[in-house]
């Protein structure tokens, strides 16, 4: 499982690469000491290319594997997403909410600023808690590419809800109706469908069958359903099969009810195979009272069946010390969530993370 990839990991205050080799691990560097990495993407066709989004500082990319970084954007970047038709078109996203297109692997940027064009009463919903004002500007969380259609792409804001084009990012719909509180993680499509869609928050894990018309809750076996202030989902996959399985990380509410609270995550991984009908709790291999979040969820480069998941104590963007480094653990399953291995178990706490194929 560990032979030829190379993994990523994003830590409380740093990058840190490493390699599977013959079932053990060898370091091959650190970069962006002290700075919070939001995201790592990169590209399966050319796997020595990767893309960091890094918080109040900027986007950078790799072309040789994470030995060097060079710097691409200036700002507060937030995420990539690489799109799954054309590997040399890229998107990003910054706070304050703004939405950036390169169809050059990121060398130039264009920005999609049809995506400013809506009224006061749906950009009144762009803002953060008051807590956070003048700490934290609300800002694009994921950009969804469909897989079946390069011009469908959804975008989450965090703090602000989802909006949707389907031109390709030339003009853009709200499509936040059904969930109140529009703190937003990640989207995906019901496998070939262009109608159905589920998406986390910070507040519930929600259904759409009319392509975000409508969303409702599907919460029905999750710890703390029906009561939003708890129900945290974060990064989540489908797995292929007959039945597609779901596999969401999930928490006790986020990180403002943990440092509210004087509390830990209780993080879980949660798995459905009836398109979130029902849940039920990922338990065996991981701890009963895991004291961590799992954070992010990334599908293995070469096993459908496989997933690595990265958690730990921390919190990205404004919510932690760099300078703390926490405690976290990169975990692994090969039979599709069922059971959970953990790869490397004393690790500092893990924000993000991407594994590429050698």
């Amino acid at each position: 499982m560990t032979d030829n990839l190379r993994y990523y990991l994003a830590l409380n205050g740093g990058l840190k690469v490493m390699e599977g080799r013959s079932g053990s691990f060898e370091e091959i560097g650190e970069s962006f000491h002290g700075r919070t990495l939001e995201h790592l993407i990169g590209c399966r066709n050319k796997p020595e290319v990767v893309f960091a989004a890094v918080a109040f500082d900027g986007g950078y990319r790799t072309r040789d594997g994470g030995k060097s970084w060079e710097k691409i954007m200036e700002g507060d970047v937030r995420t990539f997403t690489v799109d799954p038709h054309d590997e040399r078109v890229v998107h990003m996203g910054i706070g304050p909410i703004r939405l950036f297109r390169s169809e050059d692997g990121g060398t130039k940027w264009e920005p999609l600023d049809g995506m400013l064009d809506f009224s006061d009463d749906v950009k009144k919903k762009w803002d953060v808690p008051p807590r956070l004002r003048g700490l934290e500007k609300p800002h694009v969380r994921h950009i969804f590419v469909h897989p079946d259609d390069q011009n469908l792409l959804f975008v989450l804001l965090e703090h602000g809800g989802v909006l949707l084009s389907r031109d390709r990012g030339k003009t853009w719909e709200d499509r936040s109706k059904g969930i109140d509180y529009v703190d937003m993680h990640y989207i995906e499509n019901y496998p070939s469908s262009q109608e159905r869609y589920y998406v986390s928050s910070a507040r519930g894990f929600f259904r759409s069958d009319d392509c975000g018309k409508q969303w409702y809750p599907v919460e029905n076996g999750m710890p703390w359903a029906d009561t939003p202030l708890y129900c945290y989902s974060h990064e989540w996959h489908f797995l292929p099969g007959d039945s597609p399985r779901m596999v969401v990380c999930g928490g006790r509410g986020s990180p403002g009810v943990w440092s509210r609270e004087k509390t830990d995550p209780k993080g879980h991984i949660l798995l459905s195979d009836d398109g979130g009908d029902s849940w039920r709790i990922a338990a065996r291999g991981l701890e009963k009272e895991n004291p961590w979040m799992p954070w992010v969820l990334l599908h293995h480069p070469t096993d459908a069946k496989s997933l690595f998941c990265g958690m730990g104590d921390g919190s990205r963007g404004y919510g932690f010390d760099p300078k703390q480094r926490g405690r976290g653990a990169l975990y692994v399953t090969r039979d599709a969530g069922d059971s959970w291995e953990a790869l490397l178990p004393e690790m500092p706490s893990i924000l993000t993370a991407w594994v590429a194929a050698q």
